[in-house]
């Protein structure tokens, strides 16, 4: 039996039935616009419940209902009968699914407890359960493997769960709990991110698709491993900044995974899976000794999975020769923002273009194969002539530090929202930001329009929603260009995405025409009229998932072939004592 379903909804419930521009909201993440791409920390969660005896079962709803358009979530929801069922509402843009979702598994199974969490979930945790019945609990912060298995003992004995930390609830009287946020741990040990074992519970179920991360990852395979939570910095518009986890989860240092715990993760998915492991946040945050001891182990234990980088801020030599030592096929992703150093600034990117440019000429002469520099529309003091002004610089920066077509440049706007609990969010006046939705329902009506334009829950003193919209159109027509004249992309790349990107403009312009001129039935009909022309925009016009996803190494087997002969080891391993 199954005791927990973790369920990961689209952003859009009903995406599949809509007509709307999509946009280009998740071009430069692996996921499709519909985020089907669940929270890591499904994975700890899994792990974790395992050891202490209770079964959990992934299902990416998103991903299911992406791939198959007849699909049935009720009927899969009705075949379920777990002790309860967990929703994650992390990222703001899945409220929409996040919500219906709860209601439809409320009216299937009145009975059984509805739980949400995550860093929205955290933020809102009080109207959600004031306001939306379906939901029952919320357990707040970043680490809630703990109360959760504390919450899942109350539940499987039909006790009230006065003493569970970090958990907003209801008792039997409908008077809403907010137990004190108290569980914030210092260190990440106890939450192994165990692949293995999330692989063997797809294996069982003989359902991958419910358990991967995003549509074509058998194509592009890449997993991911956390070091540390918390953050040191303070980007603006991040709901992962040092002010949004202070107040959100009361975390008021970072709390890190040791080395070796680390280690283990890695050599694990070394042992399930040939593909790059992305380190996410920056490792460097952990310190020098913590760096050494990592790159040590991962040398000594003979791991050949390339590496991906994050970097949060410019790096030295030394640190990137010991990378490129250590995962020779290794990869860096940097995000300057902006090529102005008064936007990144006030941003809050504290690093000059001299700082950059010697981390790219760096990581040119120490033979990367892959470096991802990314930038972003919507930011403070930036305008349309500042955008086009960074694309140009992507050509200087490909010109310079770009020998052999290592160097990536991709540009892309803040969407669909700015992070609640983010220094914006909060202050959005003060950092010239008019924030256009704040509450729950304002962002659920926000993801029913027509169009990724008005989705967007902010405008800046700078840049309105429509020239955030322009803005990207243009500064995606013009890196284009530059990417086929450096030989980043085909020809046949090239001529798509120009092709999206006109069909896009025209399309935006016409959903803004339609909803000046009509309203209810004439104007569901209008737009039922561009579906076609919307399916040929459903994304890829910043740049395509081959470009972002197409990693400098090379394996001679298909991934799914290596999980089975991992598999096939490790039962015989176990079972009859063999390798």
């Amino acid at each position: 039996m199954v005791d927990l379903v973790l369920l990961h909804p689209p952003s859009i419930y009903d995406f599949r039935e809509k007509t709307v521009v999509l946009g280009p909201i998740s071009d430069v993440v692996p996921s499709s616009p519909i985020f089907e791409s669940y929270p890591i920390g499904f994975l700890s969660i899994l792990s974790f419940l395992n050891k202490h005896g209770y079964k959990v079962k992934i299902l990416n709803l998103a991903l299911k209902m992406l791939t198959n358009k007849n699909f049935n979530v009720q009927k899969t929801i009705e075949s379920l009968d777990p002790l309860a069922f967990g929703i994650d509402f992390h990222w703001l843009a899945h409220v929409h699914g996040s919500l219906k979702l709860a209601k439809i598994i409320k009216n299937i199974h009145p009975n059984k407890p509805i739980l949400m969490g995550g860093l929205s979930a955290s933020y809102f945790h009080i109207d959600l359960v004031k306001n939306y019945p379906e939901v029952d609990y919320v357990l707040r912060g970043d680490t809630v493997e703990e109360p959760l298995l504390q919450l899942l003992k109350c539940i499987e004995k039909g006790k009230q769960p006065e003493e569970v930390s970090n958990l907003t609830w209801r008792d039997s009287n409908g008077k809403i709990k907010v137990n004190p946020l108290n569980f914030v741990p210092e260190s990440l040990d106890e939450y192994l991110m165990d692949y293995g074992l999330v692989i063997k519970a797809a294996a069982t179920d003989l359902d991958p698709t419910s358990y991967l991360h995003y549509h074509d990852w058998f194509k592009y395979p890449m997993t991911a491993v956390l070091p540390l939570k918390g953050c040191i910095y303070n980007c603006i518009t991040c709901g992962g900044s040092n002010f949004a986890y202070k107040n959100i989860c009361r975390r008021e240092k970072t709390a890190l995974k040791k080395p070796e715990t680390l280690l283990e993760e890695i050599r694990i998915i070394e042992d399930y899976v040939k593909s790059p492991v992305f380190i996410l946040n920056d490792i460097r945050i952990c310190g020098k000794n913590y760096v050494e001891t990592l790159f040590k182990g991962i040398k000594r234990e003979k791991i050949d999975n390339p590496l991906i980088i994050e970097l949060f801020k410019p790096a030295d030599r030394n640190f990137l020769k010991q990378l490129i030592q250590v995962s020779p096929d290794a990869s860096v992703e940097i995000s300057p923002e902006s090529h102005d150093e008064k936007v990144r600034q006030n941003f809050g990117r504290s690093y000059g273009n001299q700082e950059l440019e010697k981390t790219l000429e760096y990581l040119n002469q120490l033979d990367f194969k892959r470096v991802d520099v990314f930038f972003m529309i919507g930011l403070p003091y930036q305008d349309l002539t500042s955008v086009l002004e960074t694309v140009r610089y992507t050509e200087k920066i490909i010109r310079l530090y770009g020998g052999n077509g290592i160097l990536h440049p991709f540009i892309a706007p803040l969407a669909p929202f700015l992070d609640p609990g983010s220094l914006t969010f909060e202050n959005p006046e003060f950092y010239g930001y008019h924030l256009l939705y704040k509450t729950i329902p304002e962002h659920v009506k926000a993801l029913e329009k027509p169009s990724w334009k008005y989705f967007l829950n902010y405008q800046t003193n700078w840049m309105t929603r429509s020239e955030i919209v322009e803005s990207t159109y243009k500064a995606a027509s013009l890196l284009n260009e530059v990417k086929l004249k450096y030989g980043l992309i085909s020809e046949y790349e090239a001529e798509l995405m120009t092709r999206k990107l006109e069909i896009a403009k025209i399309t935006t312009q016409k959903v803004d025409e339609i909803l000046h001129n009509f309203t209810d039935e004439k104007l569901k009909v209008k737009l039922q009229e561009l579906e076609s022309t919307f399916e040929k925009v459903y994304e890829g016009f910043l740049c395509s998932k081959n470009e972002l996803l197409t990693w400098p190494w090379k394996t001679f087997f298909d991934v799914r072939l290596r999980i089975i002969y991992a598999l096939t080891k490790n039962f015989f391993k176990q079972h009859l004592k063999i390798f």
